[in-house]
């Protein structure tokens, strides 16, 4: 499993695609675009993992469990610092220029997040993210969707914050 040092996700209108660039504390760097479909299955291993946490997972009510997710996404927050620029590697493990993430596969063990980011063919990346790495991920990943104004399903919000009914929720396949 790689270590990450520093990640960054940015919207790309040209391409209608999410850049992700990724730094290891091995100092190589990965380069994926991510579709609109992949970042919704991101988002989808990102809320499993989340779910997984005993401080959200054992309060009764969706509200209380919100409260206690917003809490800790305040928390991570303070500790993240998403204020240096990215520093390129010198090394590209899979090429400088990105390449298009086709397979996405994660497993939930420890409290944490194995997640594996693969193209269509040859290698992937394996990274491993605790409960605070995961707020910071999905804030990064809300930011870049909502600069390409994509409408996601983020477990029960609208962009705006406005709650979705259940009869609103969108399935994907």
């Amino acid at each position: 499993m790689t270590a990450i040092n520093q990640l960054q996700m940015s919207y790309s209108p040209e391409e209608d695609r999410v850049l992700l660039r990724l730094n290891t504390t091995s100092a190589e760097e990965f380069r994926f675009w991510l579709t609109r479909r992949y970042c919704q299955l991101m988002v989808q291993a990102l809320s499993a993992h989340r779910a997984t946490d005993p401080d959200v997972s054992n309060q009764v009510s969706p509200v209380a469990r919100k409260a206690v997710e917003a809490f800790k996404q305040e928390a991570a927050d303070s500790g993240g610092n998403f204020k240096d620029e990215f520093k390129p590697s010198d090394t590209f493990p899979l090429g400088e220029t990105p390449v298009l993430a086709h397979k996405l596969s994660y497993r939930v063990s420890d409290s944490k997040l194995a997640l594996t980011i693969s193209p269509g063919s040859g290698q992937g990346v394996t990274i491993a993210l605790d409960t605070p790495l995961n707020f910071n991920v999905t804030k990064l990943l809300k930011s870049a969707a909502q600069a390409g104004n994509w409408v996601l399903d983020w477990g029960g919000e609208k962009r705006g914050g406005e709650q979705v009914s259940e009869n609103e929720r969108r399935i994907i396949n």
